[in-house]
């Protein structure tokens, strides 16, 4: 039964990222961006998990917001995106084991040289990105201290997507020939 929202869910996701990434900022896009997350929030209720839930709708803001145009909408978005890993942090963490040595620290070798070279172009933003970006990695540890799987798995690959979204917003100058391919990858 709750293929009712996730058949949905990951046709709004195909959607989005094969027709409506590339497409001009509009009501409609930023409705299918975040319809497929609003649905897996309805996933997670349904399936007994509100704090998973909860996170995956404060995650829902956060695609609203950053569907939107930049200017208005990135800090909101990042802001509701940090909200959710807190819960998330709030929900796995007690059930995570210690993660691998290796594994922890390329997650940190690379969250450190990433913020390295974000650090000059980010300006007012060197705050709020470095707290986003220090929950980013704490989710990522604990994901590394997950029996493997899809939990995991997709922790790891929203960590990813941060890495391209903050190369595509704050390191390629607007028109780069790499944008319309890194938006396609978030």
């Amino acid at each position: 039964m709750i293929w009712i929202f996730l058949l949905p869910a990951a046709l709004l996701a195909l959607a989005y990222g094969t027709v409506w990434t590339l497409r001009p900022v509009s009501l409609t896009r930023s409705a299918i961006k975040t319809g497929s997350t609003v649905l897996l929030a309805l996933a997670g209720l349904w399936a007994g998990l509100p704090g998973i839930a909860v996170a995956l709708a404060l995650g829902a803001v956060g695609d609203w917001f950053l569907s939107r145009p930049r200017d208005a909408g990135f800090l909101p978005g990042l802001v509701a995106f940090a909200l959710g890993h807190a819960v998330y942090l709030g929900v796995l963490w007690p059930l995570a084991g210690p993660p691998g040595l290796v594994p922890s620290a390329v997650l940190l070798a690379v969250a450190l040289a990433l913020m390295l070279s974000l650090w000059p172009g980010l300006g007012p933003l060197r705050l709020p990105v470095a707290a986003y970006a220090a929950l980013s990695v704490g989710l990522g540890l604990v994901a590394l201290g997950m029996p493997p799987g899809l939990l995991p798995g997709g922790v790891l690959a929203f960590i990813l997507s941060d890495i391209i979204l903050a190369v595509a917003l704050f390191r390629l100058p607007p028109g780069h020939p790499a944008q319309p391919v890194l938006s396609r990858l978030l």
